[in-house]
């Protein structure tokens, strides 16, 4: 572990806990519109990254995060292909 890979650690808590309300957003409306391709592809292409040199230099402060981000990215990409809906056809928000 790095000298200051703590930092690295909170930053990426910080990031999923902002994530994870854009995951549930899509889980509950399986509204994609508003999210591109490009961006889905580029951030996955980021995490991965992030992910693989996390591996290489045994850094678990960037593997786990990367992991989690990459995972909610490919279920962002999943739903963007399979429930592909025009803007304002959305479901609901279950209150």
């Amino acid at each position: 572990m790095g000298k200051y890979e703590w930092t690295v650690s909170i930053a990426g808590l910080l990031g999923l806990f902002s994530f994870s309300s854009l995951i549930m957003h899509i889980y509950n409306t399986h509204d994609t519109s508003s999210l591109t391709y490009i961006w889905i592809a580029l951030n996955i292409s980021a995490q991965a990254l992030t992910l693989f040199y996390g591996l290489i230099n045994k850094a678990p402060g960037l593997i786990y995060p990367s992991s989690l981000f990459l995972i909610g990215l490919i279920y962002i990409y999943i739903i963007k292909v399979f429930y592909q809906t025009k803007p304002g056809e959305h479901k609901k928000l279950q209150q």
